[in-house]
């Protein structure tokens, strides 16, 4: 069974781009724009999630030096 590999940070900036332009777009209807505005802020706080993982990280440091894992 294949791994379905979570988007990085980098990946989720360019879907919210993407989901934007959509939006900007005087073609798409009110219904179709609210779907949109849902999908972005999904990925908005997927976004947040992952920055506040790597804040954590960054607080959390052992004694030699190394990050502590969450997962």
């Amino acid at each position: 069974m294949e791994e379905k590999k979570e988007p990085g940070l980098e990946e989720l900036f360019l879907e919210i781009e993407d989901i934007i332009t959509q939006m900007e777009d005087r073609e798409v209807s009110l219904e179709q724009s609210f779907l949109l505005y849902e999908a972005g802020m999904k990925k908005l706080k997927q976004c947040n999630d992952k920055i506040d993982m790597v804040e954590k990280k960054m607080l959390v440091l052992n004694g030699d030096g190394t990050t502590e894992d969450f997962n």
